[in-house]
């Protein structure tokens, strides 16, 4: 197998295990309204997809490749709408930037040794990204002036309570998802070794 069908393949299998754990996760919880677009669970679905691809990406030796497949991903996520809808659009492209933020944010405090033990770097996926989901409520309300005027503030911070709450499961099974990820990976890297081995036994 070519360096480069390796790499692809580590990718691939980073993003479908933390995406499919998030996804996996919303199922549970709100069944099919996780695939619904117009629900609020579609949210995990989102997430969940941004997170697998943004954590892939990070680990794939050309960056440029993260913000191609984000851009494809909000491309799809476009196409997914009936009819035009503008606060979608917007609400897709923060929601896709905030968790790449997070996850980006994950990456590099996860490699701290404070965070040496898995339970403690999956809190810390659902802390970033449960702060991330009330930080995105609050940038949507910005850019909604009218939401801003009409809103009372005891019903931003509900919101802003909602969506975190949101955020904090969705954070711990994309923690999850990544330390499931990882720990698949190194088996197929330690059997790819293992039939590199084989082979090169075999042609002596």
């Amino acid at each position: 197998m070519n360096t480069i069908e390796s790499t692809w393949k580590h990718l691939l299998l980073r993003a479908a295990v933390v995406s499919g754990v998030g996804i996996l996760v919303g199922y549970i919880f709100y069944r099919s309204s996780v695939f619904n677009p117009h629900m609020r669970a579609f949210q995990f679905t989102v997430s969940s997809i941004t997170a697998g691809i943004a954590y892939a990406m990070l680990k794939s030796p050309v960056p440029r490749n993260l913000w191609a497949a984000l851009f494809s991903w909000y491309i799809i996520l476009t196409g997914l709408l009936i009819t035009f809808n503008r606060w979608m659009l917007i609400l897709n492209l923060v929601y896709i930037i905030g968790v790449t933020v997070a996850i980006f944010v994950y990456n590099n405090v996860a490699a701290k040794p404070f965070l040496k033990r898995a339970v403690l770097r999956v809190a810390f996926a659902g802390a970033i990204i449960a702060t991330t989901n009330g930080l995105i409520i609050i940038v949507l309300s910005l850019v909604s002036v009218r939401t801003v005027i009409v809103s009372h503030f005891t019903t931003l911070l509900k919101w802003v309570n909602l969506n975190m709450q949101f955020g904090a499961i969705i954070g711990l099974a994309v923690g999850i998802g990544i330390e499931l990820a990882e720990y698949l990976d190194k088996n197929v890297v330690a059997y790819e070794n293992q039939l590199q081995e084989e082979s090169h036994g075999n042609n002596i």
